[in-house]
């Protein structure tokens, strides 16, 4: 039988409980300006080729 895996924030480092989504956890756990920082972020590594 397969396993899943547990959900991991890339922001705060944590394993999220398998009763939460990771949608829950960041809403519940992030302000947005710590979002938007984290998703700017991964996205000029991505396209610009940035390190993190």
């Amino acid at each position: 039988m397969a396993t899943k895996s547990e959900l991991y924030c890339k922001i705060c480092k944590k394993t999220i409980s398998s009763t939460d989504t990771l949608k829950h956890h960041l809403v519940k756990e992030h302000r947005q300006p710590e979002l938007a920082k984290c998703l700017a972020s991964q996205w000029e590594a991505e396209e610009l080729g940035d390190p993190k």
